[in-house]
């Protein structure tokens, strides 16, 4: 091989490797100039081994504040994640009612003195602000948009982060959609047909956003909640698109694909989804803790 295509070979070789570095490293110090001013935003991804899911903490260090959306377990580790960047949470969000493991929505409003936020139309039995579709919920400095994209459960929300980032709980996941079928009553195929139109068009709303917009799933692989997710848990619209194959369906397959070959229902669903419903006793669930053995803390960085 000729030394000049060498040498060319390894400058690139080279200049990956730097760049591969430099985004290591802007994952917890990137930040963004608006207008010749820089804003931060504190986001970090809490990973819970036992159930394959995700929560997750948005804040705002020029103000102090902090959201939580999708607690489970303990309040403490939150409490203590918000306090390491002098932070106070001022809102908590559940995406949607869970129904594979027992929300920490509640328990942890009533530490922080905040009322749970919860998708307009929930059918629940406690207090609760309820998010609709095109409101914003301002954490300091961040805008926090709320996208209704029912199919899963009718009151699910999406929140889009500063027009920059997605969570999607348990409509989008790496890899797969998530299923239409976990609810509480008897349903017919019918039914079960028209939240699959739902769930469609839902995900066309989110196949909307730029390509680049960051995708944080509220599970990953090993939950019961989808078919086939992939075990990473960090993913963009554009990467979607082009690799999951459920986004690739047409609606009348897509919806085929949904009354077909369902996973098992979750463990303790009927305790676990009256629980979060707020017509059943939480205390017969034992939770994990967040920080416990099996629960990963997925970085603590700014970025923005």
């Amino acid at each position: 091989m000729p030394r000049v295509l060498l040498s060319v070979i390894r400058e690139r070789l080279l200049f990956k490797r730097t760049l591969d570095k430099l985004k290591s490293v802007e994952q917890d110090t990137r930040v963004r100039r608006v207008f010749g001013k820089v804003k931060r935003v504190i986001f970090r991804q809490f990973l819970h081994e036992q159930h394959s899911c995700a929560s997750y903490l948005i804040g705002c260090p020029s103000r102090g504040v902090a959201a939580i959306v999708d607690p489970q377990g303990e309040p403490s580790e939150y409490l203590s994640a918000t306090e390491q960047h002098g932070l106070r949470i001022i809102e908590v969000i559940d995406s949607h009612v869970h129904a594979d493991h027992l929300s920490g929505a509640r328990e942890l409003a009533e530490r922080v003195g905040a009322t749970p936020r919860l998708g307009a139309g929930a059918d629940v039995g406690f207090d609760h602000n309820p998010l609709s579709d095109g409101d914003v919920v301002e954490i300091g400095n961040r805008r926090i948009r709320v996208i209704h994209t029912p199919g899963h459960t009718p009151e699910h929300v999406c929140l889009l982060v500063d027009d920059w980032f997605v969570l999607t709980g348990d409509t989008l996941f790496v890899g797969d959609v998530g299923r239409v079928d976990l609810t509480l009553q008897d349903v017919d195929d019918d039914e079960l047909r028209i939240r699959a139109k739902r769930m469609y068009g839902s995900l066309q709303r989110l196949l909307g956003l730029p390509d680049e917009t960051e995708v944080y799933p509220g599970h990953y692989a090993g939950s019961s909640c989808g078919r086939g997710m992939d075990g990473k848990a960090i993913s963009t619209i554009g990467r979607e698109i082009r690799t999951n194959r459920a986004l690739s369906l047409d609606l009348e397959d897509f919806v085929a694909f949904q009354l077909s070959d369902a996973p098992p229902l979750p463990d303790d669903f009927d305790h676990i989804k009256r629980a979060n419903l707020g017509s059943g006793d939480p205390k017969k669930e034992h939770t994990p803790r967040i920080g416990s053995e099996g629960v990963i803390d997925q970085g603590s960085g700014y970025r923005s």
